[in-house]
């Protein structure tokens, strides 16, 4: 189903596409040499994106839009190819709408996102000539939710165009054995299927889409922490005035319920351990490990003294 899902993409293994280029060119690569198991989770998330733009197909053509749809447009010297999901077109004016189907749709789009436009919005230029008005947007969709998201007024630029060019050719000459593949650490890390082994992951250097998660990550903390200082008195002096038994509502709408919880036993594990192992090795039961994340801000360094 995939395969049929995905025919007009053509042989990817021949070509750098515009999501290859504006990804990581180590993950491009070694996708296109190398063969990927996709899980039935993977593979539904891309059958997701595919009912997506299937959606706004028939809600554009429902308000009669003059639109193309997954419009091949290959660069005249290089074999990078751009597929279109959706090509606007008016008498002097051409838009092109690039479609994310996500799980919560971001503030600001990701970095990926917009160089995928502009590689689009480039092949764009060089097919059309500099006569032509070109614009371009990123619909983001979060089917789960119910919600999507224009972000809108995107417009192609040679200087941005340029490196991105560069960087589908150095993946085509990686296809071709010539060099090493760069790696391109970004937010998507997390779901590369090559992340094992990457050079970029022995001495990361974070991203900065990733050090901006972190900063506001870091900001939000430390809210939460200032706030449940602040919660915990008048908690306490909430309970001490309702007692242990009360249910309520103020004049504002507000219900209020206090219960009490009675006194319970628990098992303290080190000592069953230390005092009864057999009994412990019987009644253990394993518990799934996770990652834990801790961030916090540093002091600042002090300052080198004068000599």
């Amino acid at each position: 189903h995939q395969k049929k899902a995905s025919a007009h993409l053509g042989d990817r293994t021949t070509y750098a596409g515009a999501s290859d280029i504006a990804g990581c060119p180590r993950k491009a690569v070694l996708g296109k040499i190398a063969s990927v198991e996709h899980t039935i989770k993977q593979m539904l998330v891309f059958d997701r994106g595919h009912a997506a733009q299937a959606m706004f197909r028939d809600y554009f053509l429902a308000g009669g839009a003059n639109f193309e749809e997954e419009v091949e447009i290959a660069h005249p010297h290089h074999d990078i190819i751009c597929h279109i999901d959706f090509l606007f077109r008016g008498k002097q004016r051409l838009h092109v709408v690039e479609m994310k189907s996500t799980d919560g749709i971001p503030d600001e789009p990701y970095g990926s996102w917009v160089d995928q436009l502009h590689i689009q919005m480039g092949l764009l230029r060089l097919l059309e000539g500099p006569d032509i008005e070109i614009g371009g947007s990123i619909l983001a969709v979060d089917l789960n939710k119910g919600v999507y998201k224009e972000f809108n007024s995107y417009v192609p630029h040679p200087e941005v165009f340029a490196p991105l060019v560069d960087r589908g050719i150095h993946i085509l000459s990686a296809m071709r054995g010539e060099c090493e593949p760069n790696p391109c650490p970004s937010i998507l890390c997390g779901f590369c299927s090559f992340r094992t082994g990457c050079p970029a992951h022995v001495a990361l250097e974070i991203p900065e889409e990733v050090t901006g998660r972190v900063i506001a990550y870091e900001g939000l903390d430390r809210q939460k922490k200032d706030l449940e200082k602040r919660m915990e008195p008048l908690k306490n002096e909430l309970i001490t005035f309702f007692g242990g038994s009360f249910q309520g509502v103020t004049e504002d709408g507000i219900a209020v319920a206090t219960t009490s919880v009675a006194a319970s036993d628990y098992v303290d594990s080190k000592k069953v351990k230390k005092d009864h192992p057999l009994v412990y090795q019987a009644c253990k039961k394993v518990k799934a490990g996770y990652t834990k994340l801790e961030i916090r801000k540093l002091p600042p360094a002090p300052l080198a003294k004068a000599a």
